[in-house]
């Protein structure tokens, strides 16, 4: 029973890590008995649908895994805007954001230190982290804000082929064709808005990115010749999202549209590794960038790329494969 087997698993990722194992030996026992009750009571195997309409009567992992979970912490803001059910996905998703930024500008730092640079330099720091945490916390919250508030609206609408996604996911009818759910198109909206402005600022003010390190580094020409083209797929997106908030049942649209942004992500992504440098030292006379600082960012913004632009093939490959393999055919002819 692959769903069943999928359907646990995602429930043990919400649960206590001192009680996974009993709880989840519990529910196994408990719907592998509804199974076959219902087995019995109709005198064959159950078949995908009917396993999975029961799946989804029991509750998606998240609101599962919450009743048997003791923390009720919350998020609020003169009142409740994060519930206890959604509350420690939340701040995995903000700790995991959080992370990354810490590792970049811890990165900066040492390579601030190993070229010898004045510690006048470095005071640029505290203010680059509380900018991005600001913006993160921000759009974080938003984006689970919108989430429990369509979760408690619409408890029941998931995809139990997939509980490892977002409860929000792909949702799927009682006919089987499938809708983008609201709370995904607005959220994608408000992402691409902030990335948006956020584009814009660092392309008047490299301080943004790059720290106090702009004082003697600057982005190489490559990066601004790419402005246009990703400011184009992010108003695709958005297009994409707005029409979607109108019509959730253009489902077909939001496949072909994820395609195409992969797609171009992925010819972004190359033209950049052929660029060869993407950091330069700065214009100004005197600059204190040594070669060595320049080498080692360079160096680690090839890797990045190159995982980047596997990551985006691999997507590329899998919307085409859910679009034309994946998709079922009322849900192509409906759009």
């Amino acid at each position: 029973m692959e769903l069943l087997d999928r359907y646990l698993k995602a429930i043990r990722t919400y649960l206590p890590d001192a009680q996974k194992d009993d709880i989840i030996n519990e529910l196994s026992e408990n719907l592998r008995s509804q199974i076959e009750d219902k087995e019995e009571q109709l005198g064959r195997p159950l078949n995908e649908g009917e396993i999975e309409a029961l799946l989804r009567a029991h509750g998606h992992p998240l609101i599962v895994a919450g009743r048997y979970r003791q923390d009720e912490r919350s998020f609020a803001f003169g009142k409740q805007l994060i519930g206890p059910v959604l509350f420690p996905c939340y701040t995995k998703v903000l700790t995991f954001n959080l992370g990354i930024t810490s590792v970049v500008l811890i990165f900066v730092f040492t390579a601030l230190i190993a070229s010898g640079q004045p510690v006048k330099l470095l005071t640029g720091l505290p203010a680059v982290f509380l900018y991005q945490l600001l913006i993160q916390f921000a759009v974080v919250t938003t984006i689970f804000t919108a989430m429990d508030r369509h979760l408690a609206k619409h408890p029941d609408r998931w995809d139990p082929r997939k509980p490892n996604h977002p409860y929000y996911a792909n949702l799927m009818e009682k006919d089987g064709t499938r809708r983008v759910p609201r709370v995904e198109s607005v959220s994608k909206l408000i992402a691409l808005s902030v990335w948006i402005t956020w584009l814009r600022v660092i392309q008047q003010s490299p301080f943004w990115i790059l720290g106090p390190a702009a004082a003697f580094l600057k982005l190489a020409p490559v990066w601004h010749q790419l402005y246009l083209p990703v400011v184009l797929v992010a108003f695709l997106g958005m297009l994409q999202a707005g029409i979607n908030l109108l019509r959730p049942d253009w489902f077909q649209l939001h496949l072909i549209t994820r395609i195409v942004e992969d797609a171009a992500f992925l010819a972004m992504g190359c033209f950049l590794l052929r660029a060869g440098h993407w950091i330069v030292s700065g214009d100004t006379p005197g600059s204190l960038a040594s070669g060595r600082t320049v080498e080692i960012i360079n160096q680690c913004v090839f890797y990045g790329l190159l995982m980047a632009v596997v990551i985006a093939g691999a997507q590329v490959l899998r919307g085409v494969h859910r679009l034309f393999r994946g998709t079922p055919d009322r849900v192509l002819s409906r759009a």
